[in-house]
Formats: structure tokens, sequence, C-alpha cells
């Protein structure tokens, strides 16, 4: 159906993601809000106990180093990362980390996806009219019943406008490339590397392009006027991905009859 709106094929449901590791924050609370608050693009000091927030880091040139999770639990905050990630992350943090006597320590943890529908949780770090996004950290033996595929989950973040780095991405894209302005960045808060471009680019710049999630047939062959960024996503007679396209194609593209919506 063209256009589709009200994505039924998300499913809801669980997953042990294996693909993300955990990175526990320890030192005085008010050392760890001080670091936090220094380094990452967003407010953590707004995630309520029990839950969790996208976040990042930027370089001094406002391009992205990393993406990632943070969680808060019992007044303890921790990371949760790409596996491929986490040694950059740590590695670009742990000077200022030990400037406030914090450490970054890897933890043996189990990292549980859940999609549900809209509303359904307190703990959700993001959704729409239909369903939520929710993330928690388990024990390491926590044994999960999956009801939802690692490609369900991807494909409903993905619907929620958010893109998760790979290795290849690192230092390659600004916040308002990739939609982080609006999901990963506080403009409220104080001060941050990078943060003095990024807030220019979001205010006084002129963006051509238009970040998109694109559900399409199955069948769609991708052009050379979308910049395909991240993984396609294959859901059987689907395939979801992230595009970057230059606004004045933006309905040219939009007509194409295989492209079902483009959000």
């Amino acid at each position: 159906m063209k256009k589709d709106t009200h994505y039924n094929f998300i499913k809801h449901g669980s997953l042990l993601i294996e693909e993300f590791k955990v990175i526990l924050l320890t030192g005085a609370i008010n050392k760890v809000d001080e670091f936090l608050q220094g380094q990452v693009t967003s407010d953590h000091r707004k995630i309520i106990n029990g839950g969790s927030q996208l976040s990042s880091i930027c370089n001094h040139k406002g391009q992205i180093i990393s993406d990632f999770f943070i969680i808060k639990s019992d007044n303890e905050y921790s990371f949760i990362i790409d596996k491929d990630l986490q040694d950059i992350l740590i590695k670009e943090l742990t000077p200022f980390a030990m400037l406030h006597k914090v450490n970054l320590q890897k933890i043996d943890s189990s990292v549980i996806g859940h999609i549900s529908p809209s509303k359904s949780s307190e703990h959700s770090y993001c959704g729409n009219d239909e369903f939520e996004a929710t993330i928690s950290i388990k024990d390491e033996n926590y044994i999960n019943n999956d009801s939802i595929s690692y490609e369900n989950w991807q494909a409903a973040n993905k619907l929620l406008g958010i893109f998760f780095m790979q290795l290849e991405d690192t230092s390659k894209y600004r916040p308002i490339e990739i939609n982080y302005d609006n999901l990963r960045v506080s403009f409220d808060k104080g001060c941050y590397r990078g943060q003095e471009i990024v807030a220019r680019m979001k205010y006084l710049g002129v963006d051509r392009r238009k970040f998109c999630t694109f559900v399409v047939q199955q069948k769609h062959q991708v052009t050379n006027n979308i910049k395909v960024i991240g993984k396609i996503i294959n859901l059987d007679t689907l395939k979801v991905f992230n595009a970057i396209v230059k606004r004045d194609e933006f309905d040219q593209i939009n007509n194409d009859p295989e492209v079902i919506s483009i959000i």
C-alpha cells in the first residue's frame, strides 16, 4: 500500500542484543554528573531512574565520534554501545574522566531491546503514535525468550528516525546530517566538545539535504540520488533503510511506485 503509515510489519517483543556492550561509570555521583554534562551531547539529567536516553560525543569540529545510550539505574550511569565502538569511546573519554575521578569500566551484562505499543512504558527512549522502543541491562546469565529478531528491532528504530553508527561512520557526520540534532542533542544544556559548531549549523546553516527512513519493496533498486547510510534491513517483501537525499529531489524520489513510504 502506497505511503502506508500504519507500520503493520512492526512486531512487538524483546530480544537479547549481542551487538551491544555495557560500560559502567563509577565514581562520586556529583563527579559523574559533571563529567557527563561536559562531554555528551544530550542532557543526561533528564533521565529518570530506570530510564535511558540516546546520546553521542563529538570532536572539536562537531563531528560525531560515537553514539550510545545512557541508562540510569539507582543513581548509577552506564553507556550501552555497539561492541565495535566501545574501545573508541573509552579511549576518547578516559582523559576527561580521569580529571573528574570517574572510571569507565567494561562489564559483562546482557542488553535487552524491547518494542512495545505506544505509551506502554515510562522508560522508553523513543516512540511515536504506533509503538515505542525501550532498552534495559540484565545480568550476564540472564536468559531472554526472544520474540522478535534483530532485524525487527532495527527496522522499528529506523522508523523512529534513529540511526546507529558503525565503525566506518565515526567522525564522518555532524548531528544535523543524521537526525541526531532532534534525538541525541540538547540545545539547552552547557557546553560540550563541538557544541558551538553543532548549534551554528542547527540555527544558521542552510540544510539542502534531508535525512530519511525509506520503506521500499524488495525489488527496489537504490538510485544515485539516494545516499544510503547504515545497513539495509530486509523484512520479507520489504526493505528498510536510512538515507540522505537532496531536498529538491525528494518529491521525485517519493513518487517512485516501489517506494512505500519515506519518513
